[in-house]
């Protein structure tokens, strides 16, 4: 693990220099002309940046006092050199939080290699969207809905060996006796989609829908597209006639493993910070979040830049959902990370 020496230095800092009196303060007092830093796991310009800085720009409305919220990306390691960071390194008083995405929850119970937290332990602030990743193939092809996927090999397109779109219809295949073929070594989403249109592959096993509509709104416009399966706990309400992966489950033990394992799409986009922020500071950060994401002038921006705010997620809500999904029992656990191993 790869650790970034310039924030391992400033969260020292932090903690040296973090007045001894905080722990005294009253949320307003503490957040009063606070400058705030919102540590993002990916790199400028992508989905999750985009979603930062947004949050970012609209959290002092809603948290009187504050004076800014200064965005940080520190993509290495997928994420992960971040998340440890926060969970070990950042001063534990609400004035540093996070935004990643959903399979930090489980990265932990996964055993994911260069995982240092406890995802049970992080202070659940809120998530922005609750992502609905879209299994689908081109419209030439045989397989047009989720029946035919138990019957038509379907060549799709991965990226990276543990990115979505590689793990989730291998996941697929493994539980449900699905026939996705993966070929992997795309760079991008964006890479594999121009692969369905030269015929190169027939789709791709996982797709957020959100960027569907956002890049490609013109192929669920003509049919270019078929919408298999719903990589998610519930389906989508846009989408209300195709099924989700739990649907499909042939019994409550494989339900209980998907579950485990696409639960992360639910928590699409959180907000979070590191353990053991103070209990009236955390409601207090919670409460901005809840009312930011009721704010109409809020949701009006997002959609001027095509962010999707489906289903916001309480930062309660997501604390129950992973205190639950560790809470697994241990045969389904195993079964999850079988199900979810690299294949290279």
């Amino acid at each position: 693990m790869i650790w970034s020496i310039r924030w391992l230095a400033l969260a020292t800092l932090w903690i040296i220099s973090a007045p001894s009196v905080a722990t005294a303060q009253t949320p307003e007092q503490f957040f009063k002309g606070r400058e705030m830093h919102l540590l993002v796991g990916a790199a400028a310009g992508g989905g999750y940046d985009l979603y930062a800085r947004f949050f970012a720009r609209h959290l002092p409305n809603f948290l009187p006092g504050v004076s800014r919220v200064i965005v940080e990306n520190l993509p290495t390691a997928g994420g992960l050199a971040m998340e440890n960071t926060l969970f070990i390194q950042s001063p534990k008083d609400g004035s540093v939080i996070a935004h990643a995405d959903g399979s930090l929850v489980t990265a932990d119970l996964f055993q994911v290699q260069g995982a240092r937290f406890k995802a049970k332990d992080f202070t659940w602030i809120g998530s922005m969207n609750s992502e609905v990743g879209m299994s689908v193939s081109w419209h030439t092809s045989s397989v047009k809905t989720a029946a035919d996927i138990f019957t038509h090999e379907l060549i799709v397109g991965g990226t990276a060996p543990l990115s979505a779109n590689v793990i989730f219809p291998n996941a697929m295949n493994r539980i449900l006796g699905t026939k996705f073929k993966v070929v992997t070594g795309y760079t991008t989403t964006a890479t594999i989609a121009a692969a369905m249109e030269r015929g190169e592959v027939e789709g791709t096993g996982s797709w957020h829908y959100s960027s569907i509509v956002t890049g490609k709104p013109d192929w669920l416009r003509d049919g270019k597209i078929n919408l298999l399966i719903q990589l998610s706990l519930q389906r989508h309400p846009s989408v209300p006639d195709v099924p989700t992966v739990i649907e499909l489950a042939h019994t409550d033990a494989d339900r209980g493993v998907l579950e485990l394992i696409f639960a992360q799409q639910q928590v699409g986009r959180p907000i979070f910070g590191p353990p053991g922020v103070p209990d009236d500071r955390a409601q207090t950060l919670r409460a901005a979040f809840r009312a930011m994401m009721s704010d109409q002038t809020v949701l009006r921006d997002a959609d001027r830049q095509h962010l999707e705010i489906n289903q916001p997620m309480p930062g309660e809500e997501i604390a129950t959902l992973v205190a639950r999904l560790h809470a697994m029992p241990e045969a389904i656990i195993t079964r999850a990370i079988a199900a979810t191993q690299r294949t290279d």
